[in-house]
């Protein structure tokens, strides 16, 4: 027997994620026949959930490094050329516009054309069979509503479960937090300036490749200045312009605030290519540098309101409390009231970075109290808080 290429195998641990598949493969097509970005050779696929396999993607294994590893230890001229390459490949595919918001799925007659969007967060733990509205979506302002009631519907099939009245009682603090938390994510997209009409030249949509990281940037390893192969097409979607025109998530300011100085160099090489290759006038230029609240939208419409609400809830407040022409001061002295764990967590994200806020908030850990000897009293319980 001939030997063969290498072959990756990726099946679907449900079959109600084969949409994630499905437009995964139509979007490695659309992509290979649209623009000049190499992706990998789909072999083989199947998205039928009675098959003995599942739905699954039969693809060439890529033949290059994943740059990941080694993208600090390239000399500044390869980092140049990969960070060019990466923008010209963005641009091409900022030039191309869609009807609406979604994913890309493809027909049995073989096109393309959108679909539902099959971002995470409509699929996992268990999301993927309920009934969600996943679009497409004809606005952006559309979309963000759909992602306020996709959190209450989840939240309703959960706490409508036949459950004990005990359990009913503990998560009573959290349906309401849901409650609140969508009621304010619906305020936020009314009020939200820059949405759909309001913004009438990055209101189109392209697709949104922003998120591709490293990882998915494979390099030839005895040349690795050269690109061959871009991964990780799974939920990707298309999106208004301005949230297109982004940097890429791993040229864009850490966190942790390591390296800054050598992320904005590299954040500068890549406005320096777009210009270069679009000119100063290029409309991907506009919103680059933007961070914005539709910005801070798009982010919260990633999170699961129950198991994040802690994070969403504060957030939601702080932005509505200070939108510019529309500023609550009483509302904003209320959500940095120092003497609750939300106000110090609000105040203490002010003047710092990372995501260690709500432990700096919490009340100091009572110390554990020895008894007097011999007195057999009991000590004062040490108090753990896992982070």
């Amino acid at each position: 027997m001939s030997e063969g290429p290498d072959i990756i195998a990726r099946v679907a641990t449900s079959g109600a994620l084969a949409p994630i598949l499905h437009s995964e493969v139509a979007t490695i097509e659309y992509i290979r026949s649209h623009t000049s970005i190499p992706v990998p050779h789909v072999l083989a696929c199947g998205f039928e959930a009675n098959n003995n396999l599942g739905p699954y993607i039969l693809t060439q294994k890529i033949a290059g490094t994943p740059l990941e590893p080694i993208f600090t230890l390239l000399t500044p001229f390869q980092r140049n050329e990969i960070i060019t390459q990466v923008a010209r490949w963005m641009l091409d595919v900022f030039s191309i516009r869609f009807p609406q918001i979604g994913s890309l799925v493809q027909q049995d007659d073989g096109e393309i054309t959108l679909g539902p969007v099959t971002r995470p967060v409509f699929y996992v733990d268990g999301r993927a069979h309920l009934s969600l509205h996943r679009g497409p979506f004809p606005t952006a302002r559309a979309y963000f509503l759909a992602c306020a009631q996709r959190e209450l519907d989840c939240s309703r099939v959960m706490f409508a479960q036949d459950t004990s009245a005990d359990y009913q009682r503990g998560v009573e603090d959290v349906r309401l937090q849901v409650e609140r938390t969508a009621g304010l994510m619906f305020e936020l997209v009314s009020r939200c300036r820059g949405l759909d009409e309001d913004d009438p030249d990055l209101a189109p949509f392209s697709l949104d490749l922003h998120r591709l990281s490293l990882k998915n940037i494979h390099v030839n390893p005895e040349e690795p200045s050269k690109i061959v192969c871009l991964s990780g097409w799974q939920s990707i979607t298309t999106a208004p312009l301005w949230s297109c025109a982004r940097l890429p998530l791993w040229l864009r300011p850490s966190l942790s605030g390591g390296g800054e100085k050598e992320r904005t160099e590299l954040c500068n090489i890549f406005k320096r290519a777009v210009t270069q290759i679009a000119g100063r006038d290029s409309l991907f230029l506009r919103p680059l540098d933007l961070d914005d609240t539709r910005h801070t939208l798009v982010d919260l419409s990633e999170y699961d309101a129950v198991r994040d609400g802690f994070l969403i809830l504060p957030t939601l407040e702080s932005i509505l409390a200070t939108l510019p022409g529309q500023e609550d001061v009483d509302g904003l002295s209320a959500l940095l009231d120092p003497s609750t764990l939300v106000g110090r967590m609000a105040r203490i994200n002010l003047v710092t970075r990372g995501s260690n806020a709500m432990f700096l908030a919490m009340p100091p850990t009572p110390v554990e109290a020895k008894a007097p000897p011999g007195s057999g009293g009991p000590t004062t319980p040490r108090v753990e808080i896992a982070t």
